[in-house]
């Protein structure tokens, strides 16, 4: 079918399209019944009084949680060592991950590896000595870290089973 075509077909078409049926008795029924629907007075009322009272309510439970003003004694935090928690979480973690797989002896990996485990114990080693002397820096501490974690990762790729790595 041609442009020309169709634009005939749609001048033929009646401009004046008239429904079926009345719809005026529909649109009035629908008026008339929304405007019983309305709702009472008397909840219209109730709703004010309602908010009123839940206001009062929070007021009194947050008035009767809230603490006495009692002068209490100060409480001693004792000193964390950054380095030793490190070392403990890092020990931690590397026991279960041994631990979880199967307690796999170490002393029977191949040269490269066991050189890459002993490169990262030096370097370990090295950044506790220097931790010694200065335990809150910064860089310090996250190089140690560093290390920790590179050394979790290499005993993960060695004994995680080849399926969980897909």
């Amino acid at each position: 079918m041609t442009d020309q075509e169709l634009q005939q077909q749609i001048e033929t078409l009646d401009k004046d399209i008239q429904p079926q049926r009345d719809l005026w008795a529909g649109i009035e029924h629908a008026i008339e019944h929304r405007s019983q629907k309305k709702q009472p007075k008397s909840r219209a009322t109730f709703t004010p009084y309602a908010w009123a009272a839940s206001v009062v309510f929070a007021v009194l439970l947050t008035w009767q949680l809230l603490p006495t003003q009692q002068v209490q004694a100060p409480v001693e935090v004792a000193a964390v060592d950054p380095v030793s928690l490190l070392q403990e979480q890092y020990q931690e973690q590397r026991n279960s991950m041994l631990v979880s797989f199967g307690e796999p002896d170490l002393t029977q990996l191949p040269d490269n590896i066991k050189q890459q485990f002993d490169e990262l114990d030096s370097a370990q080693e090295s950044l506790l000595k220097a931790l010694q002397e200065d335990p809150n820096n910064k860089d310090l501490l996250n190089l140690l870290k560093w290390t920790q974690q590179q050394e979790l990762s290499l005993l993960d790729q060695l004994y995680s089973p080849k399926w969980q790595s897909i």
